[in-house]
């Protein structure tokens, strides 16, 4: 045999051998299975929520209110009943800043300063003569004292919720820093309570004739219902204290000036409109127990 047939001898038996051993070779690889097949999608993850407490305390402040905002100190608490799942309760217990106006509320009293309705301006040129507006029939815009105290504000918010944390991860700050943090949306009800300035003077004498009639206004305060919804994050500086920030949107009925808008002769559940309050947290959070659960 020449070499040259022996070469192509060999390179047929090689040809056969491999067309007979990958079909062999490629059903192994098939069955064989893989040791990550079933593992977790993150390995020895740090559960920091899962079956956890978490208590703190902080504050919180209203925004956009229209003629008072308040900034409350704050109670929050919670459990998890999973690492994705949760039921908390939040508490602005004190409005530290009942006289905290709006920008609006600061132009709107500027403008009610002048009012010829108000006695102490009797003697203002635009509010002496024939022509003067001194009566409710030719004035209907309230005095500054008249229109403060039919105005409300919150005074203390109660809420409760459900949890939801689809979103979880670990962020560092220069390189340096690393924190665990999650972000969730919550929704709820609660209660507001909402408040006022003081007794509204509703009486006005006109001006000389000295009859007196009723500039009607109420202010709508109490406890009423609210729903809520809104966005929150934690972040974890170790495995049991974490800095949360929320924002709600807490929607019920108001009318927050207290007067008429329907041209009925006094002020009535007809007068309420369904607004949107928004409200910020900032809370310092305690996780309990301490000891948190590691994934396998």
């Amino acid at each position: 045999m020449t070499k040259k047939a022996h070469t192509m001898k060999r390179g047929i038996a090689l040809l056969v051998g491999c067309l007979v051993g990958i079909p062999a070779v490629t059903q192994a690889a098939q069955e064989r299975k893989s040791p990550l097949a079933d593992a977790p999608a993150i390995r020895k993850r740090f559960e920091l929520r899962d079956k956890r407490v978490e208590l703190g305390v902080g504050m919180s402040a209203t925004i956009g209110q229209d003629f008072y905002n308040a900034l409350m100190i704050n109670l929050r608490a919670g459990f998890h009943f999973t690492d994705w799942l949760g039921l908390s309760v939040s508490a602005g217990v004190f409005n530290i800043t009942p006289n905290w106006r709006s920008s609006f509320n600061d132009q709107l009293n500027n403008a009610l300063g002048t009012s010829c309705r108000d006695p102490n301006n009797a003697t203002l040129p635009v509010c002496t003569g024939n022509t003067a507006k001194t009566s409710i029939a030719t004035d209907k815009t309230p005095t500054q004292a008249n229109a403060a105290a039919a105005e409300n504000r919150i005074g203390q918010v109660l809420l409760g919720h459900l949890d939801l944390i689809p979103f979880t991860g670990k962020f560092s700050l220069f390189g340096k820093l690393f924190m665990n943090y999650d972000v969730y949306v919550l929704a709820g009800a609660g209660a507001v309570n909402l408040v006022s300035k003081g007794a509204v003077n509703n009486t006005y004498c006109d001006t000389p004739a000295g009859t007196c009639r009723d500039d009607l206004a109420k202010p709508y305060t109490g406890m009423k219902l609210a729903w809520d919804a809104g966005v929150g994050m934690h972040a974890f500086a170790n495995n049991y204290f974490a800095i949360n920030i929320e924002l709600h949107d807490l929607i019920f009925k108001n009318n927050a000036a207290g007067r008429d808008v329907t041209g009925s002769p006094e002020v009535t559940s007809a007068d309420l409109l369904w607004t949107n309050n928004w409200m910020v947290g900032l809370n310092f959070m305690f996780f309990l127990p301490a000891h948190v659960r590691v994934s396998h």
